[in-house]
């Protein structure tokens, strides 16, 4: 939005600030909004216009200072932007009566809120004006909005402030617990809005309700997520689907951390790769012959050895004729490769 071109869509031979505006946009935003919106309106009723760079420096903000005071407007209804390419063009509208104005009331409660044990299934969508009116009403809301920008690095889009509003109103998550949770995904380079929703419902259902909680449960995580990824071999941070099957290990089948490391170890050692589906049958089988532990892996590992060597020892049916008329090795090998081979592909394949 460096090159501006501002017009209007109203007649207007004097400069008139409209009741409308003092009475019902004036006091909804930064007090700054009112000032670009004047000083810009002022100055196209001169036959002049304005860049970013020009409004930022004339009132000693940055650029994206300015940016968000135009969204504030367009989401308000007072203007309406238009950009092709380098060339932005701002119409000042006539100020209209607000409509459907969202209760002030909600808003001192957002501070107050604390995680449900289960937050309704799909997270609601939220108007412009409603999203605009919580940035400008609320404190908590405005922090936690730039704090987002902050940490995602970018200007929130409104699809992002309804995901990361979500959090607030949706899941009940504390703002100062989502601050730590968009700043735990950024220092894991994970900055994408899917990835952290996922965690954010994973952490109300968890009911994490402060951030000592919090940090506890993200260092639980380091320490035996982190363990896991390192035994298969990754070094990338795990996604939401591979801590489903993490969190399944350790906490419904409540398996210790070494017995999951050793299934990550065999997986890398049997197909060469990391697998979380290969992992989640050996677990599966060890599961249901109750090996909890390395002692009773061991014995597991015995019995299916003992297994093998039955059928090496059983008798192999020759057929007989003039070639084959004589004793042969009872020892058959490859129906131990055909034993090994359909173990395998029972985990595998199960």
């Amino acid at each position: 939005m460096s090159d501006i071109k501002m017009k209007l869509a109203y007649k207007c031979s004097v400069l008139e600030i409209p009741v409308l505006f003092i009475d019902e946009y004036m006091t909804n935003c930064l007090p700054v909004y009112p000032l670009i919106y004047l000083w810009s309106l002022r100055r196209l009723l001169n036959g002049e216009s304005a860049t970013t760079q020009e409004i930022s420096e004339s009132f000693r903000l940055t650029e994206g200072d300015v940016i968000k005071a135009w969204q504030h407007w367009e989401n308000e209804g007072l203007i309406s932007i238009s950009s092709e390419k380098q060339n932005t063009e701002i119409t000042f509208l006539p100020v209209p009566a607000k409509k459907n104005t969202p209760k002030i009331a909600e808003l001192s409660e957002l501070s107050e809120l604390s995680a449900p044990s289960h937050p309704p299934e799909s997270r609601p969508q939220y108007s412009t004006q409603e999203l605009a009116h919580y940035r400008n009403e609320s404190l908590v809301v405005e922090r936690l909005f730039s704090h987002a920008e902050k940490t995602l690095g970018k200007l929130l889009s409104y699809n992002d402030m309804n995901v990361i509003f979500g959090f607030l109103d949706w899941l009940r998550l504390p703002a100062d617990v989502i601050e730590f949770l968009l700043s735990y995904c950024e220092e894991n380079d994970r900055k994408n809005l899917r990835y952290i929703e996922k965690c954010a419902i994973d952490w109300a259902d968890n009911n994490i309700s402060d951030v000592e909680q919090a940090l506890i449960y993200v260092q639980n995580f380091d320490r035996d997520y982190k363990a896991i990824t390192r035994h298969m071999g990754q070094a990338s941070f795990p996604t939401p689907a591979q801590k489903k099957y993490m969190k399944k290990w350790l906490h419904e089948w409540n398996f210790p951390l070494e017995i999951v490391t050793e299934a990550c170890d065999r997986c890398v050692e049997q197909i060469a790769k990391p697998n979380y589906k290969y992992v989640d049958k050996i677990l599966s089988e060890w599961q249901k012959k109750g090996a909890t532990d390395l002692k009773k892996i061991s014995e597991a590992d015995e019995e299916f050895a003992s297994d093998s060597k039955k059928i090496l020892r059983a008798p192999t049916k020759i057929k007989q004729n003039r070639f084959a008329n004589f004793n042969q090795r009872e020892t058959d090998y490859s129906q131990y490769e055909k034993l090994e081979r359909a173990y395998l592909d029972k985990i595998y394949n199960s």
